[in-house]
């Protein structure tokens, strides 16, 4: 079974790990074995992260930013497949890929919430 895809989160959370290895004074070993990881697991992110966070998801960080502000009534994402589907009581339906951020699920629903009740037909 493979891994699924590494998220924003991901992201964020491995930088703060390479930044507080950094800061940490401890040999490699020591550090994997304290926050529980491999050296493997840890010298792929260190590649991966070794030209920042990929754009696509800066973009996605900055979407919350404004989301979390208040800033934006919607927040923007895009949908790619709809593994995820949540009906909402007002009668709402919200689709979204696997590997969407926590933020951006909370977000969308809340705004997919708030709308009026959508208009069932009449059986």
């Amino acid at each position: 079974m493979a891994r699924p895809p590494s998220d924003l989160d991901d992201y964020l959370d491995w930088q703060e790990r390479l930044e507080n290895y950094k800061q940490s004074g401890l040999n490699l070993d020591l550090f994997c074995l304290r926050e529980g990881f491999s050296k493997t697991t840890f010298y792929r992110w260190t590649e991966r992260l070794k030209d920042g966070i990929p754009e696509p998801m800066l973009a996605e960080q900055e979407a919350r930013k404004k989301a979390e502000s208040g800033q934006v009534a919607f927040v923007p994402i895009t949908l790619k497949a709809s593994p995820v589907e949540i009906e909402l009581p007002n009668g709402g339906v919200v689709r979204l890929p696997l590997g969407v951020g926590q933020v951006v699920l909370v977000e969308v629903i809340r705004a997919v919430g708030a709308l009026r009740p959508w208009k069932v037909p009449k059986s």
